[in-house]
């Protein structure tokens, strides 16, 4: 058992360590370069880094060792056209690395089950985020999913600490936090309600200090105006509904709101219904995730949060095909990212569609084939995790590249639709 786990283990993070110098994703990767180097060389804190916080800290810790290393005299070359330094990349993809790391092992020990941690583990798609892209929502994820484990044991208070943690590193992490405050209303117990408030008040009031000396209007101004789409500037979207009614648009499409409320309702209903507390919060965080991949702003890591929740749910409630279709969602939806809204030479030399595959990347309306394809996959995840538990067969993988073949003549061939 011990010889397995090691095994995977070491599989995974050679893998990783292996794309992490010579992989990126050169926009993104130039945000953290920028940022980190800008603390080390001045002593300022980045005023307009474009994430929360607590993430922007978590990137300095890693850094100043790469920071000690450059003061010691490294010479670090950079590869090809990307926009920060072999080892440096690796020291800023470190702890997404070691967040799949601490993933792996808390699912493990959530589900008991080595395979399904390795679905994670080995998973392309969290491979791909954390290793080749250099993205952080494994660093959500980790708190995430250990507060899952919590609640699985009734420690209620201490994941309601953890589901702030991750709430402070994507706002997703918020999510279960707010359905346990929820719960707590419904059910009045009102001082559990208050702890949970006033863990993330303060919690969330800590890890603004920092930004408080420079003044927060130019976080708001960084990241709320920018980042969450609220200042009305025109962004991509990569969900269907915004490809359909216009690629870009300032904002998440009003339907949202209608998608979270069903969520809450769903919840309610499921806790009014005696279903465990457990069971009801990770079904909705699935739920949730999905309705924010349909109608938010949503980004295509953010399919990722769907692998390490639905692994949870399908232990606690005997779904085994829904664990193993988050493997085949993960291989898909890698597959996608990379050919339809990146392009592999972007990821590995640090050029966007200038060498492509013909046929696969670069190709007129890839945006509409990419989103039409993810909307299926999402439907197929929402049938497995409402209906009965079924068998996962191979016909799915027939479907998904049907439906992808279909969204490709339709849209690319013939062009029923213009994608601007």
């Amino acid at each position: 058992m011990r010889t397995r786990i090691l095994s995977i283990l070491l599989v995974g993070l050679a893998v990783r360590l292996l794309l992490a110098p010579v992989t990126g994703h050169p926009y993104d990767m130039a945000l953290w370069t920028y940022s980190t180097r800008l603390y080390f060389q001045t002593g300022q804190v980045d005023p307009f880094y474009p994430t929360l916080p607590l993430l922007y800290y978590i990137q300095l810790a890693s850094s100043s060792v790469y920071n000690a290393l450059i003061v010691s005299g490294l010479n670090d070359p950079t590869f090809l056209y990307h926009t920060s330094g072999m080892v440096e990349g690796v020291f800023l993809k470190l702890p997404m690395i070691l967040a799949d790391v601490g993933v792996f092992l808390v699912i493990l020990r959530f589900t008991g089950k080595i395979s399904y941690a390795t679905l994670y583990y080995l998973n392309p798609l969290t491979i791909y985020l954390s290793s080749a892209w250099g993205t952080y929502d494994s660093i959500m994820l980790l708190p995430l999913v250990s507060g899952f484990l919590l609640l699985s044991r009734n420690r209620r208070y201490l994941a309601g600490v953890t589901f702030v943690a991750s709430g402070l590193i994507k706002l997703f992490g918020f999510v279960p936090l707010v359905l346990l405050m929820i719960d707590g209303l419904a059910h009045r117990r009102y001082k559990e309600v208050i702890v949970h408030l006033t863990t993330g008040v303060s919690l969330t009031t800590l890890v603004f200090i920092p930004y408080l000396q420079t003044g927060l209007e130019n976080f708001y101004t960084g990241f709320v105006l920018r980042f969450l789409g609220l200042g009305g500037g025109q962004t991509r979207n990569y969900n269907i509904l915004a490809v359909f009614s216009g690629a870009r648009f300032g904002g998440a499409s009003p339907y949202v709101w209608l998608a979270v409320g069903s969520v809450v309702v769903l919840f309610l209903y499921q806790r009014r219904r005696g279903t465990p507390i457990l069971q009801s919060t990770l079904l909705c965080a699935i739920l949730a995730a999905v309705a924010l991949d349909i109608f938010s702003q949503s980004e295509p890591q953010w399919l990722s949060w769907l692998i390490p929740t639905s692994l949870l749910y399908s232990s606690i409630t005997q779904r085994q095909a829904l664990a193993h279709y988050s493997y085949f969602f993960g291989v898909a939806s890698t597959f996608l990212a990379i050919t339809l809204t990146q392009g592999w030479a972007y990821i590995l030399l640090g050029l966007p569609f200038q060498i492509s595959i013909q046929g696969l990347e670069g190709y007129y309306d890839a945006l509409a084939v990419y989103t039409a394809t993810v909307f299926f996959l999402l439907m197929l995840f929402i049938g497995y995790v409402l209906q009965r538990p079924v068998r996962f067969r191979s016909e799915i993988i027939a479907a998904t590249v049907l439906v992808y073949v279909q969204a490709y003549f339709l849209f690319t061939v013939l062009r029923i639709v213009n994608v601007a």
